[in-house]
């Protein structure tokens, strides 16, 4: 009779509750790497981490929600640059004790998904365009605060494969098959698996143009200037004056960076979309128009030089393509899976035999078409210079000029790209065979205003010149350029006339204008004369270059007469005080930027430095009149502003 009893309370006991239940967790997941173009995850986890450190700051503003929404949207990239490269403890006055003053690029240049010798992106394999599978990593919410389960361990699977066995309340690394995705389930070991479905959507995203989108002016690794050597014993020097102390880019030729506003926008899409990921495809290049640069080759920023004798003379040239050196072929031949053919004078993929369909074309292009850089010549060539500098910087284009070939040039030349690019891209939709709306034209920011919103103030030539910040910025090459009032203002004119034109050519081919760059005022304030009020010796705010020696005045630059026997420099010290990506007002290359920053040189074949040649042609001005990187992720800013909408329709 007892053990019928007992029988019978054994049986009478409920039996337990199994661990894992829709009810009391949730699956979450997430893509671990969503820049692909970042081999390293640890590259695409630091940008990750600087913006949650940006959230968590805007956040302690305490501003109204619709405030908080509003600056997030405006200026996420540019809070991720304040935290990866400011010198300062990210919102804080209090002084990194280590900084490194050349920049978050510097490393991260050295892991990409491009082989920079074959200017191909194939150092990660063939899957990099095709993807076969995304690493994402997945782990379990609880639902119910009285739910427990620590203490087990959890099977995951992804469809039908082996089960990954880990801590249940720890994350786990698994692999989601592309582009069909699979179902995710997890269970406690000898109990029913609880599942979800995943689909990771992969964006490829192409990016073409000029040097407002490569990156010019911001070398993933800067030049390096020595503590001792001196260039005409007033100027600083290289650490390495030869070929290996050279500025380093992700792409040497196109002077392409990591800096770069389309990149950077890509790479937030990434970092905004926990379950998408962004294959991104860069092909921008300074010096590119588009009949040369995107459809034909283009003549590059690098300068070889066959110099006759000790006197400089003989030939330089800019390095050159071939004729397939296009920025539409380099595209279409990773993009093909067969040869590409030429018809009618345009690259195609036979029979439209592409690895996958393209998601969004950025472009930045019309400047070089029409002579920007040839209207920045006129505005600050001095009157008495000689046709030499003219003839390099291909002969100088007035304002009247430059509406003339704005009026006259520009949309035969959009009119040829949109057609271009109709041939040759797979842009489509489900009801388009192509779909013209994925080019996303962005505008050009306003680089010509100071601190207060205003044109750079610059007076007359001779007219106290150093007393400007315009002048100040282009110190070491004042003897042959100079700012006036009058000619900026003629210049800064024909900005919104540009702007204007762009966005009626994008909408006659169908194309998206992101015209916010220039339309929202993004670079107010922040233009190549600004300076920070009551910046003190800050380095980063000094705008003119480091000389040796006194002078009559602070703002006086190098003066030749000068012995430099007095161990001086003024305004900051070139080694110790420099700083190419700390935040400052301006958000744009100076001329003396550039020689700090870049320091380009013209090259003989045998790789040495051609002094004379470089002088000649004043390589040292390459990245001139070119954003930041701060300024570029402005840009960036300003393109997401109209982007995620359009993502979020899709």
């Amino acid at each position: 009779m007892i053990r019928i009893f007992v029988a019978f309370i054994l049986f009478s006991l409920p039996a337990q509750a199994q661990v894992l239940t829709p009810a009391n967790v949730q699956i979450e997941w997430k893509v671990e790497n969503r820049f692909r173009l970042f081999s390293d995850l640890a590259d695409f986890k630091a940008h990750e981490l600087a913006y949650r450190q940006y959230l968590i700051h805007v956040d302690g503003l305490n501003e109204s929600p619709e405030e908080t929404d509003r600056l997030i949207a405006a200026t996420s990239v540019r809070g991720v640059e304040s935290v990866l490269n400011d010198r300062y403890i990210p919102f804080s006055r209090h002084l990194r004790t280590r900084y490194d003053a050349q920049g978050w690029a510097r490393k991260a240049s050295e892991r990409l998904c491009y082989d920079s010798k074959k200017r191909l992106h194939s150092a990660c394999g063939e899957d990099f365009i095709e993807p076969k599978f995304h690493a994402i990593e997945a782990k379990l919410k609880s639902l119910d605060q009285a739910s427990l389960y620590a203490e087990f361990n959890c099977e995951w699977r992804v469809g039908n494969s082996a089960p990954t066995i880990a801590p249940c309340d720890e994350p786990v690394s698994l692999q989601l098959p592309y582009p069909q995705g699979a179902s995710i389930s997890v269970n406690v070991e000898g109990e029913s698996p609880i599942s979800i479905e995943a689909k990771v959507k992969d964006l490829l995203i192409v990016g073409l143009g000029d040097s407002f989108a490569s990156g010019e002016g911001n070398p993933d690794e800067p030049a390096v200037m020595s503590p001792i050597n001196k260039h005409r014993n007033l100027y600083p020097r290289r650490a390495r004056n030869d070929g290996g102390g050279a500025a380093r880019w992700v792409d040497e030729l196109c002077h392409r960076s990591l800096y770069g506003h389309q990149l950077r926008a890509a790479l937030q899409i990434g970092i905004e979309n926990p379950q998408s990921a962004v294959t991104f495809l860069g092909y921008s290049c300074s010096g590119a128009a588009i009949e040369e640069g995107i459809l034909g080759p283009q003549a590059h920023m690098d300068y070889i030089s066959r110099s006759n004798g000790k006197d400089g003379s003989g030939t330089i040239r800019a390095v050159s393509g071939s004729g397939k050196d296009a920025q539409l072929r380099w595209l279409l031949r990773e993009l093909c899976k067969v040869d590409l053919k030429k018809d009618d004078g345009l690259w195609q993929c036979p029979a439209e035999q592409f690895r996958r369909t393209i998601d969004h074309v950025f472009l930045s292009v019309g400047g070089n078409d029409i002579g920007f850089s040839n209207l920045v010549t006129w505005a600050t060539l001095r009157d008495n210079t000689t046709s030499q500098f003219a003839k390099f910087f291909g002969a100088a284009v007035s304002p009247n000029s430059f509406a003339d070939n704005m009026r006259d040039d520009l949309p035969d030349a959009y009119a040829r790209l949109a057609k271009a690019m109709e041939v040759a891209l797979p842009l489509r939709n489900e009801a388009l065979a192509y779909d013209a709306s994925r080019v996303v034209l962005t505008a050009y920011p306003d680089i010509l205003e100071d601190e207060n919103g205003q044109i750079c103030p610059a007076g007359e030539e001779g007219d106290n010149e150093d007393q400007y910040a315009a002048n100040q910025s282009l110190d070491y090459f004042s003897s042959w350029l100079v700012v006036t009032s009058k000619r900026l203002t003629s210049a800064h004119a024909q900005l919104a006339k540009l702007h204007t034109r762009m966005g009626e050519l994008a909408e006659d081919h169908g194309w998206r204008f992101a015209g916010r760059a220039y339309e929202d005022k993004s670079f107010r304030g922040h233009g190549f004369c600004a300076r920070k009020k009551n910046a003190g010796k800050e380095p980063a705010e000094a705008l003119m270059i480091p000389c040796w020696g006194k002078a009559e005045r602070d703002t006086q630059t190098c003066s030749a007469d000068w012995s430099g026997d007095d161990p001086t420099w003024r305004p900051y010290d070139p080694v110790t005080e420099h700083y190419p990506y700390a935040l400052r007002q301006r958000w744009v290359r100076t001329f003396n930027d550039a020689y700090m920053v870049i320091n380009q040189k013209a090259y003989t074949r045998e790789g040495r430095i051609d002094p004379q040649a470089s002088e000649a042609i004043f390589a040292e001005t390459t990245g001139a009149m070119h954003p930041t990187a701060e300024g570029h992720a402005a840009m960036a800013d300003a393109l997401l502003l109209d982007l995620r909408k359009i993502l979020t329709e899709e």
